[in-house]
């Protein structure tokens, strides 16, 4: 063994040893638990010897020196020990492992050890290896220390107490800065008692705390420590409670006769209980001490308000007044709901406000309203829709003043979703160009089953008015536009007349007489004042009811024999309302208008049609063949569609 630790020696000190022989294996790690005889055996030389030439081998190298181990440092939790080592050869490289009971410690394996908590109780140890590169030389254990203790901190100061020393407000412990690092628990004491259940960071004082003094107990702790209790010195004496939030009431209600108003007294904090004292002109009601305040008629023109008093045990009792409400009105008598009126709810077409009679009588002022929200200036008895009403509903608030009484807001029913601008409009309710067409003289043509199935569909015609399919013939026809361009449109007259109509528009449009859209009025749901709007031409027109000027039996836009040119510049009295319809005649200069005399008169004179121009109702866009209706001489059209003529048509 000895030999082996001198060959390995002679090996590192004489490298060509290996010329001589293999040397024997290194010792094993642990080998250096030799008996004392050993060692002193390799104290002494060992003899020379000879090689088989005769020569001296090179002396071995010494045993290498076995050092000692000792611990320094206090064997506590959380203290640092440090592996001294002394007597080791210093070309060996040394490692540690640190162990408690025989066990070795995770991570320890350095000179020095932090004691940790697991180690309490135990006895620590080291043991130091010594190495030559990849061989292990000599492991030497130290002699234990302990058991271990436990820990101390180091610091644990005295914990505060901060926050507003009150009833109801939070106090909070600070614990100061403890080493090393604790766990915390709490204990709150009020005049030195400990309060049952108050083992949190924070306290707040109740009503029982108030004029005493508080106080809490800080524990620390930490694995392998001995706990720690700090207690901070007592506080100042607890004063009242003030509330958190003490909110102004509200009177809520309409302040008027007869009825009766009520208390937003908000929300205090903490809760409290709530007591009340209505008032009249700032002096108490006696009895007045509800929830609520009936206004008899003795109320009338003064002001109301009320008195809201807090109480809590333990805190300062808190009034807080509300805001005087008045003077007290009287209510309307008759406030009634608006209705919005206008046929078409469509963009560009306007709608009206019809607002009732209020009793007694009341200034009005409007507000019209898009999906409830109000539309900016929109304060007329009508409104027209927009684009930004499209697919929207609409409302109007009428609200009533007068003085002494109580104003009063009152809101319509919503009205359908707007649709857009009809048939021949734009979207500022204006009338729309038609499109620009190719010139081709006047054709006449049978209608087909889809425009027969449109003029029926609007009334334009219907079972009981006169005359059957066969009876009517679409007449498509050129004209000059007001835009002073060539269009195309058509109307719908009767079998009889067809041929001079046809003439009659090309002969207008060989003059240049300007029109503004020809088309059946069934584009226009069969509504006269709609195309009138619309400044339309049109003809065959069984009007509706509430239309009808005379009987369709006799009427000449119900047998298809008139025609009506232009009713914007050519409008007429409405026996209705005595006032013109759809406007005030235009000049007798502008384009388009009909006047005794002029060319649209002439043409239509020529071909043997009369204008109403002249009669009593001023109809100056009228012209027909006769009234009442009838049918054109020779000309027989019966129901299965067989037509004989009997001389020329006109």
């Amino acid at each position: 063994m000895l030999v082996g630790v001198a060959l390995v020696g002679s090996m590192a000190l004489a490298p060509d040893a290996d010329a001589a022989g293999t040397p024997n294996p290194p010792p094993a790690s642990g080998s250096s638990n030799v008996s004392d005889a050993s060692q002193a055996q390799a104290s002494t030389p060992t003899p020379a010897t000879t090689t088989t030439d005769g020569s001296t081998p090179p002396p071995s190298a010494p045993a290498a020196a076995r050092g000692a181990v000792t611990i320094a440092g206090t064997p506590r939790v959380g203290a640092t020990l440090t592996a001294e080592t002394e007597g080791w050869d210093p070309d060996l490289t040394l490692t540690y492992q640190w162990t408690a009971d025989g066990a070795p410690l995770a991570g320890g394996t350095h000179a020095t050890l932090v004691v940790p908590a697991s180690a309490l109780g135990t006895k620590v140890a080291v043991v130091v290896t010594s190495h030559r590169g990849d061989a292990t030389v000599d492991e030497v254990p130290s002699d234990p220390v302990g058991p271990v203790a436990p820990g101390s901190f180091t610091a644990a100061p005295s914990p505060t107490v901060t926050g507003r020393l009150r009833v109801g407000r939070v106090l909070t412990a600070l614990p100061g800065a403890w080493a090393p690092a604790a766990t915390f628990t709490y204990q709150w004491r009020v005049n030195g008692v400990a309060v049952s259940g108050a083992t949190g960071r924070t306290y707040t004082p109740v009503a029982a705390d108030r004029a005493k003094r508080v106080s809490v107990t800080v524990t620390g702790s930490r694995d392998g420590f001995t706990p720690v209790s700090r207690t901070s010195a007592p506080s100042v004496v607890i004063d009242w409670g003030v509330f958190a939030a003490a909110p102004t009431p509200v009177v809520t209600g309409t302040p008027q006769t007869g009825s009766t108003v009520g208390v937003a007294a908000g929300t205090w904090s903490p809760g409290a209980t709530l007591s009340y004292q209505w008032r009249i002109d700032g002096r108490p009601v006696g009895g007045a001490t509800k929830g609520w305040f009936y206004l008899d008629a003795t109320r009338l023109g003064h002001r109301v308000d009320v008195v809201v008093t807090a109480r809590r045990s333990g805190f300062l009792t808190a009034v807080r007044t509300s805001a005087a409400r008045g003077p007290i009105t009287r209510p309307f008598s008759t406030a009634p709901t608006p209705r919005i009126g206008g046929f078409f709810r469509r963009v560009g077409w306007p709608v009206t406000v019809t607002t009732g009679t209020w009793a007694p009588a009341a200034s009005v002022a409007v507000q019209w309203r898009r999906n409830g929200v109000a539309i900016p200036g929109a304060t007329g008895r009508a409104y027209r829709p927009t684009t930004a009403d499209l697919g929207k509903r609409l409302t109007v608030t009428v609200t009533g003043r007068r003085p002494g009484y109580t104003t009063t807001p009152r809101t319509s029913a919503a009205s359908p979703a707007i649709g857009a601008a009809p048939y021949g409009f734009t979207n500022s309710g204006t009338p729309a160009t038609p499109p620009v067409a190719a010139y081709a003289p006047s054709a006449i043509k049978l209608m087909t089953d889809a425009q027969w199935a449109k003029v029926r569909a609007d009334g334009v015609w219907r079972d009981g008015c006169p005359g059957y399919r066969t009876s009517f013939r679409r007449v498509e026809v050129p004209y000059w536009g007001l835009d002073g361009k060539t269009h195309r449109g058509w109307v719908n007259v009767n079998a009889d007349v067809a041929s001079s109509t046809a003439k009659i528009f090309n002969t207008l449009y060989a003059k240049k007489f300007r029109m503004h859209r020809v088309e059946g009025i069934e584009m226009f749901g069969g509504w006269e004042w709609l195309a009138s709007k619309g400044n339309v031409s049109t003809a065959l027109n069984c009007r509706k009811p509430s239309e009808q000027n005379s009987a369709n039996s006799s009427s000449p836009h119900a047998w298809g024999r008139a025609l009506d040119f232009n009713p914007v510049q050519n409008p007429y009295i409405n026996p209705r309302t005595g006032t013109w319809d759809p406007n005030a005649p235009a000049s007798a200069s502008a384009q388009g208008a009909v006047r005794s005399g002029g060319l649209a008169w002439t043409v239509l004179r020529s071909y043997g049609w009369t204008w109403s121009g002249t009669d009593s109702w001023r109809d100056y866009m009228h012209f027909d063949t006769g009234y009442p209706s009838r049918p054109k001489a020779g000309y027989v059209v019966t129901p299965d569609g067989d037509e004989m003529m009997h001389g020329g048509l006109a």
